[in-house]
Order: C-alpha cells, then sequence, then structure tokens
C-alpha cells in the first residue's frame, strides 16, 4: 500500500464530519438532553381562558416557568391534554416538546430544613405561640458596687466585675 493510498492522504469534504460538529464525541450530554420530559418539567398551575385550557410549566433544568397552550410556544413546548382536579396534587397534563411527548403533574415542593437556632412553632404573640419578650433596661444600684441588680426578664445570675489589680506589668503608672 503506497503513502497516497492510505486513508488519511485522501481528499475529504467538510460535509463528511457534518455528524462530529453537530455533536462532538468529547463532550458530555447537557442536563436538558438527557432528562426525560416528565423529570425535566412539572405543573405549576393551570387556568381557563375563554374556554380554551392553559397550564403552567416549570423548566427544573432552567428554573424558567412557561404558559402552555394547544398552539406551541416560543420554546416549541405544546399542550396535548389536560386533565383538571379540584386537588393540585391530582391535575394532570400532557405536554409535547420538539415532538416528544409526556405527562406532567404538580409536584410538592421539598419542606425547608429547620436552621437551628430558628424558632420553631407559631411566631410570638399568635395564639399556642410563646409570649413576647419585653426587655426592660436593667436599673444600676450604687449601694453595692461590682454586683448589678437583676432585671425581671432576665435570667437568674450574678454579674461580678473584678478590680484591676495595680503594679502589674502593662498597667498604668
Amino acid at each position: 500500500m503506497a503513502q497516497d493510498d492510505a486513508p488519511w492522504a485522501q481528499p475529504r469534504e467538510l460535509g463528511a464530519f457534518q455528524a462530529l460538529l453537530d455533536r462532538s464525541p468529547f463532550s458530555l450530554p447537557t442536563a436538558e438532553e438527557s432528562s426525560p420530559l416528565a423529570d425535566r418539567y412539572t405543573l405549576t398551575g393551570a387556568m381557563r381562558l375563554d374556554g380554551e385550557a392553559l397550564v403552567f410549566v416549570l423548566d427544573k433544568n432552567t428554573q424558567l416557568r412557561h404558559m402552555v397552550s394547544k398552539l406551541p410556544n416560543k420554546e416549541n413546548i405544546a399542550l396535548v391534554e389536560y386533565l383538571p382536579a379540584p386537588d393540585p396534587r391530582q391535575m394532570r397534563a400532557t405536554i409535547k416538546v420538539n415532538g416528544e411527548i409526556a405527562t406532567i403533574a404538580y409536584a410538592e415542593p421539598a419542606a425547608q430544613p429547620a436552621q437551628p437556632g430558628a424558632p420553631q412553632g407559631p411566631p410570638a404573640g399568635a395564639p399556642g405561640g410563646p409570649s413576647p419578650v419585653v426587655v426592660n433596661a436593667p436599673q444600676v444600684n450604687l449601694g453595692a458596687p461590682g454586683i448589678q441588680p437583676q432585671s425581671p426578664t432576665q435570667p437568674n445570675r450574678r454579674v461580678i466585675r473584678r478590680r484591676i489589680i495595680s503594679g502589674q506589668p502593662g498597667s498604668g503608672p
């Protein structure tokens, strides 16, 4: 086999590499390409306008909300069928995105995790909740130096202030 007959030495046209130009084998698929429609979109609401059903969907990949009707919108999402229900968790919609069809449903929002130190239960002052706390400024008792009086809203504790001992290094003359 001569050097001129080798496949890599033959002339090529750019059209022969169109598949590689469209999608490189060295890149990973994006979430938009790899996730099924039912996992990517969730139903967030629905309504009827002039007898026509409109649904609102959330794209979980981009966090964008889209209004979808029977006619495809600018993202090429169209409503195929809407199954209304009084309970939003029972609503279903069948949508078509770029020729692919899927049935989507309402997804419950995830419960927010409790943060440490955050108050639990009803807010202060609400029925069943803790009563609001009113803090009064402490009164100064000049009769007992070094001991502060306790205010009625503070827990029982004594604060003793120590005197500075002179003659130590770092203290004044």
